[in-house]
């Protein structure tokens, strides 16, 4: 491995991947579970960015292939059932189960014939439950940073997304404008969430 290949991991894998770790996995992981269980003590941005930092860290010098959080996985297990760590211990001692049994050959023909519909079922499923947190969103100021992430992310990708959402706040920051001052007005309230949908711990 020499300087040119480190440049070319930097340029074209790591840079680009930044904004979607930054917000995918750090930030709206945070907002997400915050949303979903209002009543628990949810783990904080520093924590969560911490917590992925020290884990890549301390399993890349043994060959592991960079991970993190995701608000995506946080929705979909919540929306199948999901409310506490011991549901995700399990998950994490049969996928090792799993590869320590089989191996990787066994493993990549099972993945190479899951259903594409099964997965686009549960992408969905992910999906609506994310779609749904924006409920929160407040006023025109807020709206219009949101779609605009939004569309850009579909055509342009996550990274630019990133850069025209803050630019577009930027803008409205200097404007004067607050992000929410529809509901100073008495505009749009964002529906509350009903804590007695919320499972007790345990």
């Amino acid at each position: 491995v020499d300087a040119a290949d480190w440049w070319h991991a930097l340029v074209r894998a790591a840079l680009p991947q930044l904004p979607v770790t930054l917000l995918n996995a750090v930030v709206a992981t945070a907002k997400l579970a915050e949303d979903l269980y209002p009543r628990r003590d949810t783990p904080s941005v520093d924590a969560i960015a911490l917590s992925v930092g020290l884990s890549n860290l301390s399993t890349a010098a043994v060959g592991h292939f960079p991970s993190c959080h995701g608000c995506g996985g946080l929705a979909g297990q919540h929306q199948f059932g999901a409310r506490t760590g011991s549901s995700m211990a399990l998950l994490g001692l049969c996928k090792m189960g799993l590869a320590v049994a089989l191996g990787p050959a066994p493993l990549l023909r099972a993945f190479a014939a899951f259903p594409p519909a099964v997965l686009g079922v549960l992408l969905a499923v992910g999906g609506v439950e994310l779609a749904a947190c924006a409920r929160d969103v407040r006023g025109r100021c807020g709206f219009v940073i949101m779609l605009s992430g939004a569309g850009s992310v579909l055509r342009l990708g996550t990274g630019a997304a990133f850069l025209i959402s803050c630019t577009a706040a930027a803008v409205f920051r200097l404007a004067g404008r607050s992000l929410d001052e529809e509901d100073e007005a008495g505009g749009y309230e964002p529906a509350a969430t009903d804590p007695a949908n919320e499972p007790e711990d345990g």
